[in-house]
């Protein structure tokens, strides 16, 4: 039958849409990377822009220390003063000073060092002459959002560690990875202060707060950073009340869970979807069966650029542009020093 011929033919343009081939650039005739851009019988036909909105996590965060930081620069760190004894009124005696008996202030210091971070569009001349809209500026756009979903993942990711990295948990990583460039942040800060969760209740959420101490008081600087299986895990715990049953302190309004117990939620795409119950990532995926979830205190992430993001153009006349883009950014994670507590804490082995 002819409609089974077309049918058979379809399927393959679809499976050969998904390969990819060595030194691949996007061109007219490259489908999946540039022949859907240009126009045959249609001449004006708008792009489908699947791309999700990114910087979901840097702008909740406060300790942003700007912009052209040295390559790597301490920040300085003051501990709390104690709380204050009663006084009595002087009425008698010789004027004494009054002896300390409360500890100094403590202090400490982290360092934030700038990580290096490039990536590389190159588009061919002819794409550029007939492909729809301005494909430069479009390509430069998904390099801004690039950046700024890398800033993320590697906050919520990062581990220099060249063995049993907690993102692929095997032998030594390239190290151009992107979690490499950065050392201890969420993940793998939270796992020295974590929970075994099981199923999933509204106690452990309770209980994640428990596990950042004196800062569990400050709510409105709280975030659950969470994978969206572990979101939709939440949205049917019997106990989350809703907004038909308490009104407008309701945990939810409208199906949506914006917090839980006064605590802000964050469903990320970079937050690893299946772990195993250590948190780690397995490079044998069937070993990944369960969830996680972090719990952040926000103002423990100290941040700043060294280098902003530039994206510079290479061109070869007739022949190619390639667009280059290169940023420099560093974290550091305050805590247990200067007598903070610990500022991150991990939900792990959630049942799936």
């Amino acid at each position: 039958m002819v409609w089974e011929v077309s049918l058979i033919e379809d399927i393959k343009n679809e499976i050969k849409a998904f390969e990819t081939k060595a030194n691949e650039v996007v061109h007219t005739t490259n489908t999946g990377a540039g022949k859907e851009l240009i126009p045959l019988n249609v001449l004006s036909e708008n792009i489908l822009d699947l791309i999700p909105q990114y910087s979901m996590l840097l702008p909740k965060l406060p300790g942003n220390h700007g912009t052209w930081m040295a390559v790597s620069e301490k920040v300085a760190l003051v501990g709390e003063a104690s709380i204050f004894e009663g006084n009595t009124e002087w009425t008698t005696g010789s004027a004494t000073p009054k002896d300390p008996t409360a500890p100094n202030l403590a202090t400490g210091e982290i360092i934030i060092t700038q990580g290096q971070y490039i990536l590389q569009i190159p588009l061919s001349k002819r794409e550029l002459n007939y492909s729809i809209g301005q494909l430069e500026a479009i390509a430069r756009d998904r390099l801004n959002r690039s950046a700024a979903r890398t800033i993320d993942a590697v906050l919520i990711n990062g581990d220099t560690a060249t063995s049993g990295n907690v993102n692929l948990d095997w032998g030594t990583p390239a190290s151009t990875l992107y979690y490499l460039q950065g050392d201890v942040w969420i993940r793998k800060a939270g796992l020295a202060n974590n929970i075994s969760v099981g199923t999933l209740d509204d106690q452990d959420f309770l209980d994640m707060i428990t596990l950042v101490g004196d800062y569990g008081a400050d709510i409105s600087n709280l975030l659950f950073i969470m994978p969206r299986n572990v979101y939709n895990k939440a949205l049917g715990i019997t106990n989350v009340k809703t907004y038909d049953k308490i009104s407008t302190n309701a945990t939810i309004m409208t199906w949506v869970l914006a917090n839980v117990y006064g605590v802000d939620i964050m469903v990320h795409r970079d937050m690893p979807a299946l772990a195993q119950a250590t948190g780690k990532v397995s490079s044998t995926g069937a070993s990944n069966t369960v969830w996680q979830m972090a719990l952040l205190y926000r103002p423990a992430v100290q941040y700043g650029y060294g280098q902003i993001l530039e994206i510079d153009t290479t061109k070869v006349p007739g022949k190619w542009v390639l667009l280059t883009a290169t940023f420099e950014f560093g974290f550091a994670i305050a805590s247990e020093k200067a007598g903070l507590g610990k500022t991150v804490a991990m939900g792990l082995n959630i049942t799936v």
